[in-house]
């Protein structure tokens, strides 16, 4: 028996996994090769890979990535993928000639999906085919729903229409001798409204090829019925394997739990762990910044993109977080901060019943345990959170706090009232100070990021505790990259995720690449590793993020925690930004770790403060750009600090550093660093020597 397949599809653009909706609208998720190793991990039926960019041309936009490829076309990432994808792989994309199917299929794809070319020139179907066999060739219908109730046929991704029905055209991409066909609703593309079932069954019941249904999936229950009543022979979906934790696996189990006979799902392999062992060529990268070996990154790499910044904020496009822009030069966290000002009270009443719905499923009812964990770090959004959460919503949380040992007075004193003023339990988890001083040193070498082990430990200790004391829900705050960069769509409701974690709060670099290193053991990296996916699998473990839920403003819920609970600012400000109530958990979040991000990015915290209060309509573009020129490009004084905690030199930092400069940013003008800068345009200023 064939059985049904569970297939996810993953969108490439510029070389970064997107999200997508109707076609038009698409966010940076991140790079392909975690999600496609992280698909790996589950023994995946299948997976359909397709590149929607305009250009050939692919770029991570990052350098202190652990997981990277090189090189900067779409075969160089699909030869990346392909080492660690072992599942069959479609891919498609940019297929014009049997050339490029050749070289695809040769760079390590089992088939190939083609989609404008088949409409331009039907035969190539029948070409493809007799050359590489009908298995290799799938044909991709993107179809569009008219006002009429009619449906047409689309192609350059969702933009032409062709004048083919999708029932006539399967016809006859069937009798030209395609292999499957992909069929894709232009209309559901994102809207988390569930298949086109109408579309699906006119298709499958027309052709006696495999058609694998996609467009629409929100929700797991949303994939039986392409199947059950659409007649499919596999689903597919994009976004919401980029949503939740686990999402394969649950998903997999509500399609067999709906009667569907597909292959199980595993949840670990003997043969491919999910934490990555490093070769000592990886690790020798460490000896050789710390050596000052290493030049500039790809410094000989010419971007065929000129830095641009966000026409509304302030963001450029080489940025560390994910950022994509639209037509108009407008950045995706600039347009969903319009989405979310446009949410009336009726919706934010909707979603505060979805979250009460999600607390009475994890509360306690036995008093056993905790009815869920707060991550906090003891400022203004975990005051918030607490409040929210204990006093509003009437839950008893376990409050969870990683400490990195870089606490302001002020910041440590916060941490330790929200015990007396919430009354609720605390656990502080303070780890060796001679490992983080280890770790600090060798996540700056490294990664020029000398809190790894706060991201980490941050994203790792209150999962660990949950298996631990057996509590299923963890609620953090804002999804940081929903608000800074547009990551998702408020309709999405993302969950924090391993994948996550490792993407973007690790950069790729996992706990395993510092074992070993200064003589630091599995022991001691503890708190950095991640329970198994079979132990958040049978307890149900779920991230949800507070702001998905509840209308998030930190500029009017900090003075509230000040009024209710006392919190106290910084009683100095910052020297990087003129926010006084942000980071007081970490004095270098603020200061030598966000004046890292201006080295390798030539952006820093004040931008991102800017940005959020330009979006909220307290601050002009104009206003902001003239905080960015005073504060973005400064050297804090608490990275002498920073040096005597490590033992190291300042030279030895700036030698170190400068490998991290992006090309794309800076350059060499007499032996000074200079780069544009956004206000450029205003004054005819060129450069800002750092």
């Amino acid at each position: 028996m064939v059985r049904p397949r569970l297939i996810p599809c993953l969108l490439l653009k510029n070389g970064l996994i997107v999200r997508s909706q109707r076609f038009s609208v698409h966010q940076d998720i991140g790079n392909p090769l975690s999600t496609v190793k992280r698909f790996s991990d589950w023994n995946v039926d299948e997976l359909i890979l397709l590149d929607i960019s305009s250009e050939d041309y692919h770029d991570l936009r990052r350098d202190d990535l652990q997981q990277r490829y090189h090189g900067t076309t779409a075969l160089d990432v699909l030869k990346a993928v392909s080492q660690v994808c072992f599942m069959p792989l479609a891919f498609g994309g940019r297929i014009r000639s049997l050339e490029d199917i050749r070289l695809r299929l040769s760079a390590g794809a089992d088939k190939c999906v083609i989609n404008t070319v088949a409409v331009k020139d039907p035969s190539f179907i029948t070409q493809a085919a007799q050359r590489f066999g009908a298995q290799c060739i799938v044909v991709s219908i993107d179809v569009k729903l008219h006002e009429d109730g009619s449906y047409e046929v689309y192609t350059h991704r969702g933009t032409f229409p062709t004048g083919w029905d999708p029932v006539s055209w399967a016809q006859e991409v069937e009798r030209l001798g395609a292999g499957e066909i992909f069929l894709n609703s232009i209309d559901r593309d994102g809207s988390a409204q569930g298949y086109d079932i109408a579309l699906i069954r006119s298709v499958t019941s027309a052709v006696s090829i495999p058609v694998i249904a996609c467009g629409g999936v929100g929700r797991y229950e949303h994939f039986p019925p392409g199947i059950l009543e659409g007649g499919a022979s596999a689903v597919s979906a994009a976004n919401i394997f980029h949503f939740f934790e686990l999402s394969y696996p649950l998903a997999k189990k509500v399609c067999r739990e709906a009667g569907i006979p597909m292959r199980e799902s595993s949840l670990s392999s003997r043969w491919l762990l999910r934490e990555p062992s490093y070769t000592e060529e990886e690790r020798e990268r460490a000896r050789e910044r710390a050596s000052g070996i290493i030049c500039l990154p790809n410094v000989l790499r010419k971007s065929i993109h000129a830095v641009r910044w966000c026409t509304r904020c302030v963001y450029p496009a080489i940025s560390a977080a994910p950022m994509e822009f639209d037509e108009n030069g407008v950045c995706m966290g600039c347009r969903m901060a319009e989405v979310k000002a446009s949410i009336p009270a009726s919706e934010w009443r909707r979603r505060c019943d979805l979250l009460r719905e999600i607390f009475e499923r994890y509360r306690c009812r036995d008093g056993s345990r905790h009815d869920c964990i707060i991550p906090v770090s003891g400022g203004k959004d975990s005051y918030f959170q607490t409040h929210v959460i204990k006093n509003e919503f009437g839950l008893n949380p376990l409050l969870v706090t990683y400490n990195g040992n870089n606490y302001t007075p002020t910041g440590w004193r916060n941490l330790h009232r929200m015990k007396e003023v919430f009354g609720v339990d605390h656990i502080i988890y303070s780890p060796s100070v001679e490992l983080l001083k280890k770790l600090n040193r060798l996540g700056f070498i490294i990664m020029g990021d000398m809190n790894w082990h706060a991201h980490v430990g941050i994203t790792t200790l209150p999962v660990r505790i949950a298996v631990q004391f057996k509590i299923p829900l963890i609620i953090w705050g804002e999804h940081g990259y929903l608000d800074l960069c547009g990551q998702f769509s408020m309709d999405d409701f993302p969950e924090m995720s391993y994948r996550d974690r490792l993407e973007h709060f690790a950069r790729g670099d996992e706990w395993t690449y510092f074992v070993g290193l200064e003589g630091i053991t599995a022991q001691d990296m503890i708190p950095y590793q991640y329970p198994s996916d079979q132990e958040l699998f049978d307890l149900d473990v779920r991230g949800i993020y507070l702001g998905n839920y509840v209308h998030w403003e930190a500029n009017d819920h900090g003075p509230m925690v000040i009024e209710k609970y006392g919190f106290q600012i910084s009683p100095e400000p910052f020297e990087r930004t003129y926010r006084r109530m942000s980071n007081l958990d970490d004095m270098h979040e603020n200061g030598v770790h966000d004046y890292l991000k201006y080295i390798k990015f030539g952006y820093g915290r004040c931008t991102d403060h800017v940005c959020k209060d330009i979006r909220a309509g307290r601050m002009t573009r104009e206003e902001g750009i003239e905080l960015v020129r005073q504060m973005d490009h400064r050297k804090p004084k608490d990275l002498y600090r920073w040096l005597e905690y490590v033992g190291m030199t300042e030279e030895e930092f700036d030698r170190i550093a400068d490998t991290f400069r992006d090309p794309r940013v800076w350059r060499k003008v007499n032996g000074q660093w200079v780069k544009d800068n956004i206000w450029d345009e205003h004054c005819g200023e060129k450069v800002l020597t750092a």
